[in-house]
């Protein structure tokens, strides 16, 4: 039996393969990106902060999605590893984030793991369907109005099972 199955009724719902698809490609990421030295959230950050030279440690958070205290242990191991370099910001408060030569190295060897692992992690799916996944994931990711439309929709179908 497949371990989603194990879930009953909760094995159907989306969020719960998501999050089960997502973990298992997650996993992969890190097995890839091992050898480098980094892990996913880790080689998101360096290319983050190669695309936005200069950034600061909120900015980057934000872009993260994590609190100050993982941005900062973040930003300080990459600084151990030498791929990063913190330089005055635009106030003394703040730190400019600057990838070092290393730094760049690292950038290019993870666009590439990472491509590597989006062919393997989404071979089962033809090109249609992989440019359909993420479209969706798109569309999902972008709606800043999806949780007042999924109380619309739970509402809308617990009127409907009152009915019926």
């Amino acid at each position: 039996m497949e371990e989603i199955e194990a879930f009953g009724a909760l094995g159907e719902r989306l969020g719960l393969q998501l999050h089960y698809a997502d973990v298992r490609a997650m996993a992969a990421l890190a097995e890839r990106l091992a050898p480098l030295g980094v892990t996913p959230a880790r080689a998101t950050a360096v290319v983050y902060i190669a695309l936005h030279e200069g950034c600061d440690q909120i900015t980057l958070g934000r872009a993260l999605g994590v609190n100050r205290a993982s941005t900062m242990k973040a930003v300080d191991e990459l600084e151990a590893l030498g791929v990063l370099e913190r330089r005055p910001g635009r106030d003394r408060r703040t730190n400019a984030l600057h990838l070092t030569p290393a730094g760049a190295a690292l950038r290019h060897q993870v666009e590439a793991v990472t491509r590597e692992h989006d062919i393997a992690a989404f071979a089962p799916l033809d090109p249609a369907e992989r440019a359909e996944l993420g479209r969706l994931l798109a569309k999902l990711r972008l709606n800043d109005d999806a949780a007042d439309q999924g109380d619309a929709a739970i509402a809308a179908s617990k009127a409907a099972s009152k009915e019926g």
